[in-house]
């Protein structure tokens, strides 16, 4: 059976229709350029259209049925002469598919990267996936990627990680990132990669996230409204709802808004945790939020007034810039962020409750533990610890 190494096609082109397009691949450590469908018994001539655009849609089609002949194995046909009644036939001899455990590891990564964008998984999540993805492929040399992902060593994992030792948390993200990859890969030809898994860890010191004093809310909630309402009612509603400022308020609608205002409605496919959530929205919201809302159609979003939201950064962006100025003016203090208007709200429920249940439920985490996690990196279970603890007189 033959085992054959290969990387994915790419297309080769430019604007000029006079100049002849490609698509280019390894195979078996040699470089392959391949103008037309020939060599996968197709007939598929993309140099032989005369307008860009034909030719682009036939360069992608040339591209795909390629790599598809590459992972199936019958890449490249071999043609032989058989005579029959006088006659010449050509026959085509087709390889058996290729054994998935000799597959290329750059194969199985793209497999692995497709497989993950196809998940339900968060925006974020994905564009990190495709980052180290990238970093990945772009540091190996041709012949390891060409080879077996499990003849990849520990030592050039630790070496390519080592690019990202700027911090503990940085490092280590890398580190979860690419293992996610190689345990998909892994999944796919069913053999259990622990590659990343023992390569080398860094300690990720512990962040501690500031919440707001009392007595900082009001400023800083007046400054924002008079500078920029956007920026003013996102934070309003992550301080008082619960709800996270760039996934889930920012992609908030009218239609969201239920029970005369009073309540906002998301399905799993709204929020973070994946599950149906109803939050309160308090008096003092609802008198800001109902003049927007009475403006706008069902199915717009509260900020732009219109489908369509405003961009991922959209808020990190406004944020900054606020925040420079507010930090000059001694309203905000450093390590608060957009997100200690929520870490704020926690942090006062669980000093008036100490209920972590309903923490719990409020904050939309999806188990105990996580809460748990949350409240510590504010500091917060440990100075009630220590209070508790404390040496009595």
């Amino acid at each position: 059976m033959r085992q054959s190494m290969f990387t994915i096609p790419t297309i080769v082109t430019t604007d000029d229709i006079n100049q002849r397009s490609y698509i280019i691949f390894y195979f078996n450590g040699n470089r392959v350029r391949e103008y037309n469908g020939k060599k996968i018994g197709i007939r598929l001539s993309p140099n032989t259209v005369n307008s860009l655009k034909q030719r682009d849609e036939l360069l992608e089609k040339l591209r795909f049925e390629f790599h598809k002949a590459l992972e199936a194995g019958t890449y490249p046909i071999e043609k032989t002469s058989m005579t029959n009644n006088s006659l010449s036939t050509v026959t085509t001899l087709l390889s058996p598919t290729v054994d998935t455990k000799f597959q290329t590891a750059i194969f199985l990564l793209f497999k692995a990267i497709k497989s993950k964008m196809r998940s339900d998984l968060s925006k974020k999540y994905k564009r990190n996936l495709k980052s180290v993805y990238r970093q990945f492929k772009r540091y190996m040399s041709l012949e390891e990627l060409n080879g077996s992902i499990t003849s990849i060593p520990v030592a050039r994992i630790d070496l390519f990680l080592s690019q990202f030792k700027s911090s503990g948390t940085y490092y280590m993200n890398k580190r979860r990132d690419l293992g996610v990859l190689f345990s998909a890969a892994g999944r796919i030809i069913d053999q259990k990669i622990e590659t990343v898994q023992v390569s080398q860890r860094k300690k990720s010191k512990a962040k501690l996230h500031k919440t707001y004093d009392k007595d900082q809310l009001k400023p800083i909630l007046k400054y924002l409204k008079g500078r920029h309402a956007n920026l003013y009612l996102c934070c309003l509603l992550t301080y008082s709802t619960w709800l996270r400022p760039h996934e889930e308020i920012r992609l908030l609608t009218k239609d969201n808004f239920k029970n005369d205002y009073n309540e906002i409605h998301l399905s799993g496919e709204e929020n973070k945790g994946g599950r149906v959530r109803v939050v309160y929205v308090p008096d003092y919201v609802r008198c800001e939020i109902e003049p927007l809302l009475s403006r706008i159609g069902r199915k717009d979003n509260i900020f732009t007034s219109e489908p369509k939201p405003f961009n991922d950064s959209y808020f990190n962006t406004a944020w900054t810039r606020a925040w420079d100025a507010m930090f000059d003016l001694g309203l905000i203090y450093e390590d608060q962020t957009i997100y200690s208007f929520r870490h704020t709200a926690a942090v006062d429920l669980y000093r008036r409750t100490k209920d972590v249940y309903l923490l719990q439920r409020l904050l939309g985490h999806s188990t105990i533990v996580v809460t748990l996690k949350y409240l510590r990196n504010l500091g917060e279970v440990n100075s009630i610890e220590m209070k508790e603890a404390a040496p009595q007189l």
